[in-house]
């Protein structure tokens, strides 16, 4: 795509940047290669302590499009939100320094936004495992839950009633009018971690216009060492605040009576996962933050007893949550025999046998290819079938073993 250099660029490219010398380049590079060339490049090194630093400045010597703002640790959202002082262009958008992008994603996010006149537009995400060296694709990343009268469209929350709890909330598969998040003083919570669901739902309440293309354009690395979303640190417990602010987004829409629930029962699985997986040093902790504070629990705007009859698994989980039970007994054995019963009622009989072990429950299952399929991930098992249904299990007690 041919564009014109113009003085003030187009797009605003932020780039925060923290011990990552060894993807770093990748990065990079993916952005400089852009089909679209009218961009500045905006990198905050936060606080590095590696060789991130000296790489940015050999860069910064081949392109004069990256500008680095060095500045003292402060964590992702503040290296985001000092992007977001110095950006000039009339776009913004969000990429990770340990992930890369196609080299159309600026081109094809531009032309979205700018034809449909949106003030968000997004785009597909495929995931790298960094343990197993693959791409693979994720319903939750690729925007499957927009229903196929989304394409070409401009949209808002209001017509996403029916799934708006399942719309990925990543800052970085999206482009962002400037002059909108001006308006709205828009900014990451600094000193928390699974700030995205806050900064996208207080963003997406307050437009009437969003757009998506479905061409997977960014690559997100997961399984990363020394990634942010780590078990053994008491930040995990930020999840119980993330959910909190993104209610508060949400009670202030014209939806709120009619996706409260949905709304409850995704942001509940969220809870309840992460209380599983944090240390058991910190399980103490996190019950106690969540009885005290959760909006989950509160019964000016959910009543418990309609959540125990229409989702007792859930409503169980989190009363052992608040009381502090680390072993979600009653959870596991249903979720245990949902699993059992599903493999056998899709896979058709075959000649590859495999031995499945979940918390010591032992049973023979048939393979089919292409639609039983296992993968590793943050220290869980995701076991996919058909690429539609998704069970989630700790690795520690979680083990496939062919016969």
């Amino acid at each position: 795509m041919e564009n014109i250099k113009s003085t003030t660029p187009i797009i605003s490219v932020i780039v925060p940047v923290f011990n990552v010398q060894d993807y770093i380049k990748q990065c990079l590079d993916s952005i400089l290669n852009q089909t679209f060339s009218d961009f500045e490049l905006i990198c905050i090194d936060d606080g590095s302590e590696d060789n991130s630093g000296k790489i940015l400045e050999e860069y910064k010597n081949i392109d004069t499009r990256i500008k680095i703002i060095t500045k003292k640790n402060g964590g992702l959202s503040s290296a985001r939100n000092t992007g977001l002082k110095y950006a000039k262009g009339r776009f913004v958008c969000f990429i990770d320094s340990d992930d890369w992008v196609s080299p159309y994603m600026l081109e094809k996010l531009y032309e979205n936004i700018t034809k449909f006149n949106t003030d968000i537009s997004m785009c597909a995400v495929s995931l790298f495992d960094e343990n197993l060296h693959k791409i693979k694709n994720d319903p939750y990343f690729n925007l499957s839950v927009f229903p196929k009268s989304f394409n070409n469209k401009v949209f808002s929350y209001e017509d996403t009633k029916a799934f708006i709890s399942d719309i990925p909330v990543m800052a970085w598969n999206k482009i962002y009018r400037h002059s909108f998040l001006k308006n709205y003083k828009a900014g990451f919570i600094e000193g928390k971690i699974f700030e995205d669901g806050a900064f996208f739902f207080s963003l997406f309440f307050k437009t009437k216009r969003v757009s998506l293309i479905r061409d997977y354009l960014y690559f997100y690395r997961i399984n990363r060492k020394n990634s942010i979303l780590v078990t053994n640190n008491d930040k995990f417990l930020d999840i119980i605040d993330i959910v909190n602010i993104m209610f508060e987004a949400l009670k202030s829409s014209t939806v709120f009576n009619e996706v409260k629930y949905a709304f409850h029962k995704r942001k509940a699985d969220d809870i309840i996962y992460r209380y599983q997986i944090i240390e058991k040093s910190l399980k103490r902790k996190f019950a106690k933050k969540f009885k005290k504070s959760s909006c989950l629990l509160n019964e000016k705007y959910f009543n418990l007893s309609k959540i125990n009859n229409d989702e007792p698994v859930t409503y169980k989980c989190l009363c052992e949550i608040k009381n502090n039970t680390s072993i979600f007994s009653f959870y596991n054995y249903r979720l245990k025999k949902r699993l059992m019963r599903k493999i056998m009622q899709i896979l058709e009989t075959d000649k590859n046998n495999y031995f499945l072990k979940l918390w010591n429950f032992k049973t023979y299952i048939k393979k089919c290819p292409n639609i039983f399929n296992i993968f590793y991930e943050n220290d869980k098992i995701y076991i996919n079938i058909l690429n539609r249904i998704k069970f989630n299990f700790n690795f520690e007690y979680s083990k496939l073993e062919k016969l």
